[in-house]
């Protein structure tokens, strides 16, 4: 998100005229654009970091490296909330699950099963983490890439 503020502060700054730099130019054609296709650095430096910030919004979607759906964690949490004996309702978020559970292992005396099921809920806990995070960096880049977009028309 930061390099996408950057180079969008650095396109805002930098425009000198319809003369691309030959760094940027380079930098277009390593990543597929046209530069004859391209009337100014301003418009270069804005089409640089939405075709870098494409990649992460794809990926950052997917399940990998550990990286779950929202709907998977619900699930897990709510199994993970049978198993310890917590209550759940249909109309609990996984936050508000995720806290049940913790609840109900805070009462419990320490015991192995009890210190499985607190791994269980802090790698779940880090899990929807880091789900919310990815999901909020999305979010910035999209509301970054539609400023850039306006800009780019004139809006």
């Amino acid at each position: 998100m930061s390099s996408i503020s950057h180079v969008h502060a650095l396109a805002i700054s930098s425009y000198k005229g319809d003369e691309l730099k030959p760094s940027t130019k380079m930098r277009l054609e390593a990543l597929g654009i046209d530069p004859a296709t391209v009337q100014t650095e301003a418009q270069a430096q804005i089409l640089i970091a939405q075709a870098e910030a494409a990649p992460r919004q794809n990926n950052s979607g997917k399940q990998q490296g550990g990286h779950s759906s929202r709907e998977q964690l619900v699930s897990e949490a709510k199994e993970l909330a049978s198993d310890v004996g917590a209550k759940v309702s249909a109309q609990d978020t996984l936050e508000d699950i995720i806290e049940n559970i913790a609840e109900v292992l805070n009462a419990q005396t320490p015991s192995e099963k009890v210190q499985e099921f607190q791994s269980r809920l802090k790698s779940l806990a880090q899990r929807a983490d880091v789900l919310i995070t990815v999901q909020q960096n999305i979010f910035n880049e999209m509301e970054m890439i539609s400023v850039s977009n306006r800009l780019i028309l004139g809006l």
